[in-house]
């Protein structure tokens, strides 16, 4: 099929890797690119960061290279979110 459609912006690593797992993880990423794009400008610096530093690192967390470092799902990544509220 070639690469998955949508803005590169939104689009996590995996999703340029034909036969790539494409789930709950790689929502994820998108999760936090769009807080990016709401509260940073869409730049991914903290000197562009609206919010707390905690917030910005739950963020940087769910946009990172390496799957396994990002919060594992949804549900972990608005727990982190509220916990730092």
């Amino acid at each position: 099929m070639g690469r998955m459609w949508g803005s590169s912006l939104f689009q996590s690593p995996e999703e340029y890797q034909l036969g790539a797992d494409i789930d709950e993880i790689t929502n994820v990423y998108t999760l936090g690119a769009t807080a990016f794009a709401l509260f940073g400008e869409y730049n991914r610096t903290w000197d562009k960061w609206q919010l707390s530093d905690e917030l910005f690192e739950t963020a940087v967390r769910a946009v990172g290279d390496n799957r396994v470092n990002r919060q594992q799902s949804i549900k972990q990544f608005t727990e982190e979110r509220k916990a730092v509220l």
